[in-house]
């Protein structure tokens, strides 16, 4: 079974969401409802696609070799940075189209309650965040990338064998 994580296919996904993460905003002006959702929705399809691949992957256990087990224990890996980092940006979300979280703010901060510069300063912060998570997804795609570039099959490890010392050992 041709394994459904190629080499090609894991960099290929690390330069996706580095083009991604190259698009989020960097100040809490250029957040928007809309580039949320969109950003949102690329991880989600970005989730399905490594899902739908495990899904291939899988499809007769006994067929997946060590090397594949490996690429695919590092795509699980970037999967829950991934991961992670959509959930970062739903709370993003949560901030920016409720304005706050009013239940806690009302009594501690009621001036807060309906600050909207306050909400797109929290998705900022939330948007570097997913940024981080991503990178480490992207780092874990490159070098799964490297690691399937190896031969499935690697020469046998010779091992030296233990040498016998001609002189006896001394008894006291």
């Amino acid at each position: 079974m041709a394994s459904a994580f190629t080499t090609s296919a894991c960099a290929g996904l690390a330069r996706q969401i580095d083009a991604l993460v190259a698009e989020f905003p960097a100040t809490a002006a250029e957040v928007s409802v809309p580039d949320l959702l969109d950003d949102i929705g690329m991880l989600n399809h970005h989730l399905n696609h490594i899902a739908e691949r495990m899904r291939q992957s899988f499809a007769e256990p006994d067929k997946v070799g060590l090397a594949e087990r490996t690429v695919l224990a590092g795509v699980t890996e970037a999967a829950e940075r991934i991961a992670s980092a959509q959930r970062h940006l739903t709370s993003a979300l949560a901030h920016v189209t409720s304005g706050f979280r009013k239940e806690l703010m009302l009594h501690t901060h009621p001036h807060l309650v309906n600050d909207p510069a306050l909400a797109r300063t929290i998705a900022v912060e939330k948007y570097a965040e997913a940024a981080e998570r991503l990178r480490k997804a992207t780092r874990w795609l490159d070098s799964t990338a490297r690691v399937g570039q190896r031969p499935s099959t690697a020469p046998p490890r010779v091992r030296a064998s233990q040498a016998v010392s001609a002189i006896p050992a001394r008894r006291p």
